[in-house]
């Protein structure tokens, strides 16, 4: 314990004198309901801009700013019918592993904004579900995000509550995001924005990281992180730490830029041993990938590999490839392939994508999973019947308001 202490101090410290010496530094359709162009998504939390108080009525920000006060949301609703086989046909008997299944799924989502003051903005949003695989009524509302975000000390911000944080580059691989679990946390965030190119720190707490008998969980326990962007020239580096006590000492490298016009990255992940100092890497991994765009086509490939893997042989490949209006017209094509090569398994994921209806799409989708009996993608199928091959159609509804 005392090792671990020295090795948290050492860092906080480190982060001291990085930020004083910085300061002068400028059912089952919905397990294939997903588009391929989601994996190019940026979503992001939406805050007011700030807003000057008034003491009387101005009827030029009447219509210039947005209220103080904002509710919006979505809805999404798919229902489909998928056939296929839990092995692959048998020649000699068609029906042997078949299997068909069709139902529905829906989501909606509740969205409220708030700006009390040009200092303090606050973000929230909930979300009910209904699958008729499982049952025919809607589930309770939950939450998705709800925190409040503060700019009333100079340089410095303040976000607190519950929201999700990403590290890493990876779009189709999560390895290297350390922070994968903040969704469900309660988190402070303290961001330094001239300290390099940003500088923040994080507090994390959780039910499950707490092994403490009392009420009261122990400082050790809760999760402390923190990372710091610097730009040169055309290159982004970034480095982040986490500690929590059942997860141990962790820390992710990432280099990003653009060669060639390719947008590329490097992320490499370092897991160590807290009380080994003559071997203090435990386990590594590292998740590099590249990104290009031509007018209406999209290209993306990504590599991982872990050391965690027994025989540390665990390297696995995937790319993506989109075409918008094919033909001239409302058709997207494209498709998804992963593939292990720990035990030469993998699935590929053709699809199409027509927007037929206003506010409607119809999608087909025909997932290839590959691999022996036990093999990884074959285990980790999202269909629920674990079909290998599969024919899914599709139609989807949704809009905003």
């Amino acid at each position: 314990m005392k090792k671990a202490l020295i090795l948290i101090i050492t860092f906080l410290w480190s982060l001291f004198f990085s930020v004083l010496f910085a300061q002068d530094l400028p059912s089952e359709p919905s397990a294939n309901s997903s588009q391929i162009d989601e994996l190019f998504s940026d979503t992001q939390d939406i805050i007011n801009s700030d807003e000057s108080s008034v003491t009387s009525i101005d009827h030029t920000t009447v219509f210039t700013e947005k209220p103080k006060l904002q509710f919006s949301g979505s809805i999404s609703a798919t229902v489909g019918v998928s056939i296929g086989y839990t092995q692959w046909p048998d020649p000699n008997n068609l029906l042997a592993y078949y299997d068909g299944a069709a139902g529905g799924t829906a989501t909606t989502t509740l969205v409220m904004q708030a700006q009390p003051s040009s200092i303090l903005a606050v973000y929230g949003n909930v979300a009910s579900s209904v699958d008729t695989s499982e049952t025919l009524s809607w589930s309770q509302f939950t939450i998705g995000s709800l925190y409040f975000d503060y700019y009333g000390i100079s340089n410095v911000s303040i976000r607190a509550g519950q929201f999700s944080t990403t590290w890493g580059h990876g779009r189709i691989f999560s390895l290297s995001n350390l922070m994968s679990s903040s969704g469900d946390d309660l988190t402070l965030r303290v961001s330094f924005p001239l300290v390099f190119q940003g500088l923040s720190m994080f507090v994390l707490a959780h039910k499950k990281y707490f092994s403490s008998s009392t009420d009261i969980p122990a400082v050790s326990e809760y999760a402390y992180a923190a990372n710091l962007d610097h730009v040169i020239g055309p290159v982004r580096i970034t480095e982040g730490f986490r500690y929590q006590k059942q997860e141990g000492f962790r820390n992710i490298l990432s280099v990003q830029g653009t060669l060639l016009g390719i947008d590329i990255f490097s992320d490499i992940l370092l897991s160590f041993n807290e009380n080994d100092f003559k071997n203090p890497i435990k386990t590594w991994g590292y998740v590099g990938g590249a990104f290009k765009e031509f007018s209406q086509t999209r290209l993306y490939g990504e590599y991982q590999y872990t050391s965690e893997t027994v025989g540390g042989m665990d390297h696995t490949i995937a790319l993506v490839f989109l075409q918008r209006k094919l033909f001239g017209q409302t058709l997207d094509a494209g498709f998804k392939w992963e593939h292990t090569f720990f035990d030469h398994s993998g699935q590929f994921v053709p699809g199409l994508t027509w927007a037929c209806l206003p506010n409607g799409t119809l999608q087909f989708a025909f997932p290839i999973t590959y691999g022996p009996d036990g093999a990884r993608y074959v285990t980790n199928n999202e269909d629920p019947s674990k079909r290998r091959i599969m024919l899914a159609v599709l139609l989807k509804i949704e809009g905003s308001f």
